[in-house]
Order: structure tokens, then C-alpha cells, then sequence
């Protein structure tokens, strides 16, 4: 009867429990592109172990014993979300990525870690997922404005130039480029597809950059590449194009104009005028026909179409995209193009085991021209021409300065190429194959110990071929052709095996990670050259049609680095932080008993936001951080300075000097004492988020030093070789960096505000071991048709310091120069007025080159940017605008442009503006076919001119079509239209083309930065 009774009472027991069984079911989808969430955890808040997980399409179903309660919804990468639920309900739920920026994964050397527990100076990229908005090439064009200490030099416009990125200031006259690592592997190939990224890292002082060691000196910058999302497959369209064109050209004086102006120009140095600029005896160069400027300037597109398939299953993840780039020049003839392909997978064999790879091939070619030569440089030769020049003949030739028939006046007009010729005439082809492969695989040890392997191989082929024909055009024609023809091979491995432990235990997390290192790297480049071509023709431009082939010109190298490195992580309770690390590594370029040495690097943090007795509710999180460390510099040593190779050349022997043998010879000394450069830095700093973590504040100060730096010494006339290098010198550079971001969500309207600024100072403090004689300066060959040196690095100034004559103005008057004496005679005795009056800085009563005194270099006083997002519903603006401070730059185009003692080129029309009688308030001096003052001739501080700006770098308005017109489309698809444009205004006092000029601050008509209007799409299906 028991036994029944209790039977009874369990089956009432499951009916009723049947009966009360409630079923919630519904999809969970991501808020930001609306597509289906697989493996959210879906929790009965308080019902123990009741609830389930979302399947492959975000889609679930739970049974719960109770009418009403709550589910927790909780993803890795997402905020945690609880939802109320009454009775059976379907429910949509949409997650949103975490919101705590401490929270957010931060790249550093050989891993990650959490935004809060940094220690060292490492900023991260913000907004990366707008790179596929602007029409950049690259990452670095992207990096300008977007994160404090870095510094991106623009080297102008052309297509074969790339941007050169600094992270705090110049420290070595050597290589200065940051390492850049790509999904965990030193990158030495050519720009990677933006597209392709999913986040970026700057790795700034020596406590980050350390664990990189030899080649991080300058700074790393670590890239992720995209990776699929569990899910469904997801394909990504993104397409733009538009339109560049160049802004602020140089306007070039008109036939007429060129003809009065040199006239008046003979007239004031007392020579005759020339019968060329005689309209009577030459009415040819009275007609304006061409603006060369206009000529060789055009409107130019650019398009991109980047397509990606991606996803990821319980044990598998890939992505394959494709991407194609095509941007013209704005200098007709000149263009750059990108083909690129990317493979990535991972494999989960099992729980232990995960293996993968990582394939990336591009094929690019970029076909530039000179525009820094004074004498052939394009933009240069399109103001020297004359406008009474057409283009072409009716023959359809390349014109000259005149026509055959008028060759007398040829001379007249000076040494001048046709510019459209020289964009057009040549035929070339530049093409770059790279590739880069990497597979890697790791073992779980045991609970916390992991073990990676992975070999990364990449091969470069680059390909140069040039056709110059004959240049028959009078001006500064040439009648011998010539083919030249290099071929570069490059072929790098790196092989690094990890090993990680990461625990936690109380309140205690340690990470140790300890790494090995080994890369090779070997490569061959070969030049021929050949002249004389019967046949200009296609069909007959190849090397073994050429008349006289020279002897062919070789170079090869092989290079090899080892590294052995230890770092450890410690944090206690988040609120003490300590980390170190130690490497020692082993280069090929130093002699045996200095290739190795050791760098290590320390840090430490404090979250004070973290102790019992902070209570303060404005600060979320407040930490103070300082880290030191040392890292050894390899990009600055030669690969054999320890023991140069002999130079080869062609001698001429035989007493009919009609032999040619192969002679060698000592082109320069070996130092096989030559040591490591060390970069060792200071970092203090602070982060602070406030407001309810609506605002965010990172503050860094920092120190550093390059010691034993390596320069070419002084040399020794009497060796008749080039000096060896030598550790010849101490670099130091000192800042700050101040970098704040504003978020805020009202309903709909959501808005961004972000700022940084950089302060900067480079001083060279020593130069010892450059020499044995006591000279603390190095003197630059930079130069102005080898008349002008503007540039001279000493100890106590910043490097590449400009060193030139203090121009005091222009002298008005006869009575001005006579009052301007020196012990009774006159200063300037060639002067007269409507010249330039310069100061006699050594006070010896004469102006010549012992005159010059120091002005600051081209790098920045300090850098700043602001950026501004905006949304609201389905709309969002975006503007960055971006700006230096302290900038002069040397403007060397005023030399050939203002100046009418030279050859008779054709001039920039701002000469009409100077010095007269009647126009006297002008900074241009007379106008004179005689420059016996040197008021062209001498480096002065008039071609010196801030070159600070404001620029507003970006503007994006898009737009997301509304997520239910999508879905009646295809279930989860997305779709952005936008329109962008880049480098839309600039605010400068400057007065050439543009005032980001790169390198040291010389202009001579640089290519110039483009105003690029793009439309675009995004489209996910």
C-alpha cells in the first residue's frame, strides 16, 4: 500500500510539473551589424543549472517551471544582458559589445592583455572600422591624427613615395622606421589591404618595444588582421571611388608677362636685353598658348572593391578576402595600383591542439616621377617652361622652348624639358610581387601552459624597367637612348616558438611568457643598363637590341638575427602591477665579439581607484604608471661595417686605352669594433576614466635616449676612402602626450568627441667618438642645386637643425646700404636698393657662409588632432581634423622660381610682386639678371617659412539602410552607403604647394597632397 501510495504521488508530481512548464524561445543577434549570435549562454536567473545556448542562427528555446522570472543572456565580448519574461514568450534579443573600455583587449609583444592592466606607453587605434571608409592606401596614411606620438611625414603626393611614420621624435640619422608586426610576425612587406585589419596597436617606449628587441628602437606597430565570427558565412562587399585634385598650384608668368618681367630684369642690372623677349623680333614668344601647370595636372580617380568571405564553426575559423586598388596621379602619367589575396584559417584538432595559417600575396606597381630634382623635377620644369610653348607640334612631337625654325631664341628660355614629356615619354613598369606565408600551431600543455610554434616565410620580387628615348625638342634635349632594366629578390623566415603560462590564484594573475627567435634574410638586386637603340618601337625596347650594353651592377647580402627573450607579468588584486622582460639577442652585422648583448625593461602600475580608501564617485578608474628599458638598434648598422666588401668598377687600361677590365677597390673603411645602438627610454604616466566612464584621459611623459649612435665618421682625406661607421653620438628627445575621449548616448543621438596633443624636443647632446678633432657639428649634403646647404646638426640642437644667414630684410634706399657699415666700410658693397640686406652674425663687416646661425628643424614643437563622431538613428558623421605647430621648412622652389639671374626659365608669377620703387612693401627682392648680391645665392632665412597648418584631414557622412528593408532582402544582411573627403581644407601661412613636405623640411615643388571626394558602400549578406 506504500509502495502505491508514494508511485501516485510521483506521478501527480511530474503531471503537475508538466502542466507549469513555461517555454521561452526567440533569437539573440548582435546590435551593431544585426547578425545571429551562436553559443550565447541563456540562464534562468536563480534556477541552478536550468537554461540552454543559442544554435548555429542565433535562435534558442528554454523550459522554465515558472510562469514569470528572468533570463541572463551572456556572451564573451558582450555586455551581459537580463531580460524579464511572462508566460510562453518569444523573445529578440540584441547584445551589445562590452561597454568597458578597461575591458577591451589590448595587442602587445607576443600577446595581449586588458586595456586597464597596461603598465607601459601603448596607445591603440580608435575607430579602426572606418578605414574602409576613407580612400587611404595604407595604414599609415590612416595613423595620422589618430594617436599622440606618432607622427606620420607625408612625403607628398606620389604614387611611389609611402608616408614615414616617427614615434617620438628622431633619434638616429639611420633608419627610423618602426617595426611593424602582422598577426604576431614581423612584417617586412609592402602596405598590407586596410581592409583586412581588425585592430591596431602602437607600442611606444622601450618597456613595450622591448620584447621585439633589435628592430624596435623606433617603436612597433601590431596589427590583427579580421577573423571570422561564429555563425553563418558572412560576405563583405565594400566598394568607394572618386576623385583627387590638386590644390594651391604655382601659377607660371604668361608669354607677355615673362618677356616684360626679364626685360625689366636685364634693365636693372645694366645688361642688354635679350632679342628673345623683343616682340618685334620675336612675336612667337609674345603668344600665350600653354599653362604648363594646367598641362600636366589633371583630375584623378581612385576606386577600391574589397570582398571578403568569413566564418567560424565550433572547431574551425576562416576568412578569405581580395582586394583591388587603382588610384591615378594627379600628374598625368602617374598611378598606383594593388592586387591583393588573403587566406587565414585556424583549425581546433582537438582541445589541446589548434593549427592554422595565414597567406597573404599583393601585387603592386606604383609609376611616379621626379619632383624633387631642381633641375629635371616635373612641377619645377612646368614653371620653367615657357608659356609661349605648346605641348605637341602638329606632328603630334613633344614641343620645345621654340621650334626649330626659331632655334636662335632657344637659349633665351634656359635648359628646359618639356614636363608633359617627361611624364609621358618614358615607357616604364615597376611591378612588386610579394608574398607572405605563415603557419603556426599550439599545444595546451596543462591548465595555463601553452606552446606555439609558428614560421612565417615571405619572398619580394621586384622588377624596374625603363625606356628613355631620344629628347630631340630644343630646350635640354638629349640624342642618345638608353634601357634600364634591375630585378630585386628578397627572401626573409622568421621561426618563433612560445612558450605562455597564465595563472590566477587568490589574488594573483601571473603571466610568463619565455620566446625563441631566429630570422634569416638573404637578397640580390642586379642593374643593366643599355644605350643606343636603332628602333624606339615597343617591339625594340629590350636590353639585347641596345648598341652598347655596360657592364651589369650587383649587390647581395645575408642577414641573420637570433633572440632569446623572458617576460613576466604580475598583478595583485588589479590594483598593483609589475612587469619585466629581458632579451638578448645575436645579429650577423656586428664583428663575433659584439654581435650579442642584453635589453631588458621593468614597469609598474598602481590603480589607486582600486584601494578601500579611494571614494571618490567622478573617478571610475584612476592608475599611475612608470616603466624604463633599453633596446638594442640593428636598423642602423650597415650588414658588413665590421668588414666593408671591396668596390668594384671599370678601368680603363692598355696604352690605346682601348681595354675595359674590372678593377676593385676600398670604397670605404671597415670598423670592426663597431658596438650595438641602444635606445633606452623613461615613461610616466597616467589613465583616468570619469563620469560614469564616460570620459577617458591617458597622460604620458617620456625620455628618450639613443646612445652609441651610428653615423658614417669624419673622414680622413689622406685614407682617399669613406670614413667607417662609427658609435659617434647621443640623441635624446623629450615629451609629453595628452590624449582625451568624450562619449556620450542621449536616446538615439549617440556622439564622440576625441583629442590628442604632442609636445616635442630633439637635441643632440653629444658627438663623441665622430671624431678626434673636436668638431661638434656634422654638415648635411642636402642642397639646392649644390648651391644652397641649409641644413647642419651640432651638439646642443635638435637634428637637421636649419643653419642658415638671418635675412634683416630689403633695403630702400642707396642712403640704407651706405648707413649699413662695418669700421667705415660698407657691409654689403654689392647691394643696391630692392636687395636683400642680410645680418653680418660674426660681426667680421662682410656677409658670407660664417654668417649663418641655427633656426629650429623640421620636426614639430607639437602635433594635436581632434575628432568628432556623431549618430543618430540610422545616420552618422564622422571629422578628424589634424595639425602641427613649429614647423619651418626650407623653401628651396623660390630659388630657380623668383630668380632671374639664372638661365631664363620662366617664372612663378609672383615675381610681378617685387621690389620696386613704387611697390616697396614686399618680402621679394628686385628683379635682376645679375645676383651680385647673393640674394638668391645665400642660404638665408627668407627661404625659411612656418610651415604650421590645420588641416581637416576627414569628413564621412553615412548612412545604415534600415535593418527591416534589409531583412525582407536577405535574413541579416547590412548595408552603408557613405560619402567622404579627404584633405578637404588647409589653414597655413605656408606659400608653397603644400606644407607637409616630409623628410627634412626641403620643398622644390614636392608632389602635393590631393583633396580626394569618394562615395562608397558596405554591404553584408
Amino acid at each position: 500500500m506504500k509502495k502505491l501510495v508514494l508511485s501516485v504521488a510521483f506521478t501527480l508530481g511530474c503531471i503537475l510539473s508538466a502542466v507549469s512548464q513555461v517555454t521561452v524561445k526567440g533569437t539573440v543577434t548582435s546590435k551593431t551589424d544585426q547578425m545571429p549570435i551562436p553559443g550565447v549562454s541563456v540562464m534562468l536567473k536563480g534556477g541552478g543549472a536550468i537554461g540552454t545556448a543559442t544554435d548555429f542562427d542565433g535562435n534558442f528555446l528554454v523550459e522554465v517551471p515558472t510562469n514569470d522570472g528572468i533570463l541572463v543572456f551572456s556572451f564573451i565580448g558582450y555586455a551581459e544582458q537580463e531580460v524579464n519574461f511572462s508566460g510562453n514568450s518569444t523573445l529578440a534579443i540584441e547584445l551589445q559589445e562590452a561597454a568597458s573600455e578597461l575591458d577591451e583587449v589590448v595587442l602587445i609583444g607576443y600577446g595581449t592583455t586588458k586595456k586597464g592592466d597596461l603598465t607601459s606607453a601603448i596607445s591603440t587605434v580608435e575607430n579602426i572600422e572606418n578605414i574602409s571608409s576613407r580612400p587611404v592606401a595604407n595604414l599609415n596614411d590612416f595613423l595620422q591624427g589618430n594617436v599622440p606620438g606618432v607622427t606620420v611625414l607625408q612625403q607628398g603626393g606620389n604614387p611611389t613615395s609611402g608616408s614615414n611614420v616617427v614615434i617620438r621624435g628622431l633619434g638616429s640619422f639611420a633608419s627610423e622606421s618602426p617595426l611593424t608586426v602582422v598577426d604576431g610576425v614581423p612584417y617586412y612587406g609592402p602596405a598590407i589591404n586596410p581592409n583586412d585589419i581588425a585592430s591596431v596597436s602602437v607600442l611606444k617606449d622601450a618597456s613595450a618595444a622591448a620584447i621585439y628587441g633589435a628592430q624596435a628602437a623606433s617603436g612597433v606597430i601590431v596589427i590583427q588582421t579580421k577573423k571570422g565570427k561564429i555563425g553563418k558565412p558572412r560576405v563583405n562587399i565594400d566598394y568607394y571611388g572618386g576623385i583627387q585634385e590638386a590644390m594651391n598650384l604655382p601659377t607660371p608668368l604668361t608669354a607677355q608677362q615673362q618677356a616684360e618681367v626679364y626685360n625689366l630684369a636685364a634693365d636693372n642690372a645694366g645688361s642688354p636685353r635679350q632679342s628673345a623677349h623683343d616682340a618685334a623680333q620675336n612675336p612667337y614668344g609674345q603668344v600665350n598658348r600653354t599653362n604648363w601647370v594646367d598641362a600636366i595636372f589633371r583630375p584623378a580617380s581612385i576606386q577600391s572593391v574589397n570582398a571578403s568571405i568569413s566564418g567560424a564553426g565550433e572547431n574551425a575559423n576562416y576568412l578569405t578576402s581580395f582586394n583591388y586598388f587603382d588610384k591615378e596621379g594627379l600628374l598625368e602619367g602617374t598611378s598606383s595600383d594593388r592586387y591583393s589575396f588573403r587566406v587565414k584559417s585556424d583549425f581546433n584538432l582537438s582541445d589541446k591542439i589548434t593549427v592554422g595559417e595565414n597567406v597573404y600575396f599583393s601585387r603592386t606597381e606604383a609609376l611616379g616621377t621626379n619632383t624633387d630634382n631642381p633641375y629635371s623635377g616635373t612641377i619645377i620644369n612646368a614653371v620653367y617652361m615657357p608659356s609661349a610653348a605648346p605641348t605637341r607640334y602638329e606632328d603630334g612631337s613633344f614641343a620645345g622652348v621654340v621650334p626649330e625654325s626659331l632655334s636662335q631664341f632657344a637659349g633665351a628660355y634656359g635648359d628646359v624639358y618639356n614636363p608633359l614629356a617627361l611624364l609621358l615619354r618614358p615607357t616604364v613598369s615597376a611591378p612588386t610581387n610579394f608574398l607572405n606565408a605563415n603557419v603556426y600551431g599550439t599545444y595546451n600543455v596543462l591548465k595555463g601552459l601553452t606552446l606555439r610554434s609558428s614560421y612565417a616565410y615571405s619572398y619580394t620580387q621586384s622588377d624596374f624597367k625603363r625606356f628613355q628615348p631620344r629628347v630631340p625638342e630644343l630646350g635640354r634635349s638629349n640624342p642618345n637612348n638608353f634601357l634600364e632594366q634591375s630585378n630585386r629578390q628578397t627572401n626573409r623566415w622568421v621561426w618563433d616558438n612560445q612558450l605562455s603560462y597564465k595563472q590566477t590564484f587568490g589574488g594573483h594573475s601571473i603571466d610568463l611568457t619565455a620566446i625563441y627567435s631566429a630570422q634569416h634574410t638573404d637578397a640580390e638586386y642586379v642593374w643593366l643598363r643599355g644605350d643606343g637603340f636603332s628602333s624606339e618601337e615597343p617591339f625594340n625596347q629590350f636590353i639585347a637590341n641596345a648598341s652598347i650594353i655596360r657592364n651589369p651592377e650587383s649587390s647581395v647580402f645575408e642577414d641573420r638575427l637570433t633572440s632569446a627573450i623572458g617576460r613576466a607579468m604580475y598583478n595583485f588584486k588589479d590594483r598593483y602591477y609589475l612587469s619585466g622582460s629581458i632579451r638578448r639577442d645575436k645579429t650577423s652585422r656586428l664583428a663575433v665579439e659584439n654581435q650579442s648583448d642584453n635589453f631588458p625593461s621593468v614597469s609598474a602600475g598602481w590603480r589607486v581607484s582600486k584601494e578601500p580608501f579611494f571614494k571618490v564617485n567622478a573617478i571610475n578608474d584612476l592608475k599611475f604608471r612608470g616603466s624604463w628599458g633599453q633596446i638594442g638598434n640593428i636598423n642602423s648598422v650597415g650588414y658588413y661595417s665590421f668588414d666593408v666588401p671591396l668596390n668594384t668598377t671599370v678601368v680603363t687600361l692598355g696604352e690605346d686605352a682601348s681595354r675595359d677590365d674590372r678593377g676593385a677597390f676600398v670604397g670605404k673603411q671597415s670598423n670592426p669594433n663597431l658596438n650595438w645602438e641602444v635606445s633606452e627610454s623613461i615613461n610616466l604616466g597616467m589613465d583616468a576614466t570619469l563620469f560614469n566612464n564616460t570620459l577617458s584621459l591617458t597622460f604620458d611623459y617620456f625620455e628618450k635616449t639613443t646612445k652609441g649612435m651610428i653615423l658614417p665618421g669624419l673622414e680622413d682625406l689622406n685614407q682617399g676612402t669613406k670614413a667607417a661607421d662609427v658609435n659617434g653620438g647621443e640623441v635624446k628627445n623629450t615629451g609629453f602626450e595628452i590624449a582625451a575621449t568624450y562619449t556620450k548616448d542621449l536616446g538615439d543621438f549617440r556622439f564622440a568627441v576625441n583629442g590628442n596633443i604632442s609636445v616635442l624636443d630633439n637635441e643632440l647632446v653629444n658627438l663623441d667618438g665622430y671624431n678626434s678633432s673636436g668638431i661638434d657639428f656634422i654638415a648635411h649634403s642636402d642642397n639646392v642645386r649644390n648651391v644652397l646647404r641649409p641644413y647642419r646638426s651640432e651638439v646642443g640642437r635638435s637634428l637637421y637643425s636649419v643653419y642658415v644667414v638671418p635675412q634683416l630684410g630689403i633695403f630702400q634706399s642707396q642712403a640704407e646700404i651706405d648707413a649699413y657699415t662695418k669700421d667705415g666700410n660698407l657691409i654689403q658693397p654689392n647691394a643696391q636698393p630692392g636687395d636683400f640686406k642680410f645680418a653680418d652674425a660674426n660681426d667680421d663687416g662682410k656677409i658670407d657662409e660664417a654668417d649663418k646661425v641655427f633656426y629650429e628643424s623640421y620636426q614639430p614643437d607639437f602635433t594635436y588632432n581632434l575628432g568628432l563622431n556623431l549618430a543618430y538613428k540610422n545616420f552618422d558623421v564622422s571629422m578628424l581634423f589634424q595639425g602641427v605647430s613649429g614647423v619651418d621648412v626650407f623653401n628651396g622652389y623660390k630659388y630657380t622660381t623668383y630668380n632671374a639671374s639664372l638661365t631664363g626659365y620662366n617664372l612663378d608669377n609672383r615675381v610681378l610682386n617685387a621690389w620696386t620703387p613704387q611697390n616697396t612693401t614686399t618680402n621679394i627682392p628686385r628683379l635682376s639678371t645679375k645676383d651680385d648680391n647673393r640674394n638668391f645665392g645665400l642660404a638665408s632665412s627668407w627661404y625659411l617659412e612656418d610651415a604650421s597648418y590645420l588641416r581637416m584631414k576627414n569628413i564621412t557622412i553615412g548612412y545604415n539602410v534600415d535593418s527591416q528593408i534589409m531583412n525582407a532582402i536577405l535574413e541579416g544582411s547590412s548595408l552603408r552607403i557613405y560619402i567622404s573627403a579627404e584633405n578637404l581644407f588647409t589653414l597655413t601661412d605656408y606659400s608653397g604647394l603644400d606644407p607637409e613636405v616630409g623628410g627634412k623640411g626641403l620643398d622644390i615643388a614636392k608632389y602635393p597632397l590631393s583633396r580626394t571626394v569618394t562615395g562608397g558602400l558596405s554591404l553584408k549578406l
